[in-house]
């Protein structure tokens, strides 16, 4: 497993994301991140599955730790979308 920090990782990507090795992306020496190269062109359900869990956790700690309410992410997303529409 190759180690990149996250600088080198953001500048030398298009490099990193083309090989076959798994990345541990690390920052001040902590671990941030792992990057692991998909071996074809369809993502396996386990993993695909453990994404979905860690993101919708990651999102639903978000939403509370900010105090937020479906309603004012719905109204903020509207917004910005009828913003987009008018560029």
């Amino acid at each position: 497993m190759r180690t990149a920090t996250v600088r080198e990782f953001r500048d030398r990507a298009t490099t990193l994301l083309r090989g076959t090795e798994p990345i541990l992306v690390t920052r001040r020496g902590k671990i941030v991140g792992f990057f692991v190269p998909a071996a074809g062109a369809v993502v396996p359900l386990d993993i695909k599955r453990e994404l979905f869990y860690t993101l919708s956790s990651e999102v639903r700690r978000m939403v509370k730790e900010r105090g937020l309410s479906e309603k004012a992410i719905v109204a903020d997303f509207e917004k910005t979308r009828k913003a987009r529409r008018r560029r």
